[in-house]
């Protein structure tokens, strides 16, 4: 059972609480970022997964900022009962630093979302994102009988930024778009020169431009991928006691968020405010560059808080078929649960096989 000075110093790096009854004795897993207690559908799913097999384990939200990343992860790995936790924005860069191994998949991608704690005593760190985005496009979802796309193969796709989850993307759509192109656009612009450059070297075509090069290929792509956070629902903490709302905002244009004093009581309404502007050229240029794409064209948001994004909005309401993230997320959930987090106790208990795979396949969709 973890004691009260390990969960006190845990508590002592996260801006959220945890339950400490709830804990009980309990195995531990859980996803840290900068407010994923906020947002994240990944507690209930995981937690519905652990109660339909049996398995005492709670999975837990861990809100930290960056600079305490590294004693947060020092804490848990100093934990008995810790399994592992899952790595979402804007950490899986700066995770890695303080992780003693990386799997071929991570290493490429550079990035991790997926941390085990292994029976020597290593953190190791795993990505699951590119793999599980994969699934979501070619695997029909549950209930439905065909998947979001037939095939990748020739496709030429934008990727919307260049981040930890963005190079999964680009990555595994490298390995099934055989002839087709990449197009990896971001705020700046070096950024996407870099991943693109990487891409390249790796064997598939792939162009870097920066945000106002978005109207000129959007329209010459099968695929429309946003990676970034433009759209995700939630407060957006900031240094400096600064924070922003990015909700309001598509990805398929610029956009300038104000930064405002999060301690304000009515930040809320004066973010919007100062916001209101920006918001609307943002979305005009959004909705009047997505009525110039060919009805063909998928857009598909890693977002999936809100579950109808203003980029899904907008694609939707010009005639485009749109997927948000939930089924993306799910998929690598499923990967990051079966074949790393809770792999050890799967196979300790004998349940490391196709069949758990699926009922925490069909538990994780039914909840999420």
């Amino acid at each position: 059972m973890p004691s009260n000075s390990d969960l006190a110093s845990i508590e002592r790096l996260i801006t959220n609480h945890l339950n400490r009854s709830a804990i009980a004795d309990k195995w531990i897993a859980g996803v840290i970022g900068d407010s994923p207690s906020h947002y994240s559908k990944s507690p209930v799913m995981w937690n519905a997964a652990f109660d339909r097999l049996g398995m005492d384990a709670i999975y837990l939200p861990f809100d930290v900022e960056g600079g305490n990343v590294g004693p947060l992860l020092k804490a848990l790995r100093a934990m008995p009962r810790f399994m592992g936790i899952n790595v979402t924005v804007p950490h899986k860069l700066r995770v890695m630093e303080f992780l003693d191994q990386l799997d071929r998949d991570a290493a490429r991608i550079g990035a991790v979302n997926t941390v085990v704690r292994d029976n020597r005593g290593r953190l190791c760190g795993f990505n699951t994102d590119g793999a599980g985005f994969i699934d979501s496009l070619l695997l029909p979802s549950p209930g439905k009988r065909e998947p979001f796309v037939d095939s990748l193969d020739g496709m030429n796709v934008l990727v919307l930024g260049s981040g930890g989850s963005a190079r999964a993307v680009a990555f595994h759509l490298s390995d099934h778009i055989g002839e087709g192109k990449l197009i990896i656009a971001n705020r700046t612009r070096a950024h996407a020169e870099q991943l693109a450059a990487e891409i390249a070297a790796a064997g598939c075509s792939a162009v870097a431009v920066d945000e106002t090069g978005i109207s000129f290929w959007a329209p010459q792509v099968d695929l429309i991928v946003n990676s970034t956070t433009k759209g995700q629902g939630g407060v957006r903490k900031l240094p400096g006691g600064q924070a922003t709302l990015l909700e309001p905002y598509s990805a398929l244009a610029p956009a300038t968020p104000p930064m405002l004093d999060e301690s304000m009581t009515d930040f809320d309404a004066r973010w919007h405010d100062a916001a209101s502007q920006d918001i609307a050229a943002n979305n005009q240029a959004s909705l009047s560059l997505a009525r110039l794409i060919p009805p063909s064209t998928r857009f598909y948001d890693l977002i999936y808080h809100p579950v109808q994004t203003v980029f899904i909005r907008h694609a939707e309401n010009t005639g485009h078929r749109a997927m948000n993230g939930k089924s993306m997320i799910i998929r690598q959930a499923v990967l990051a649960f079966c074949k790393h987090v809770c792999r050890a106790k799967l196979e300790e208990f004998g349940k490391n096989h196709d069949q758990t795979f699926g009922t925490v396949t069909e538990v994780m969709f039914r909840i999420g």
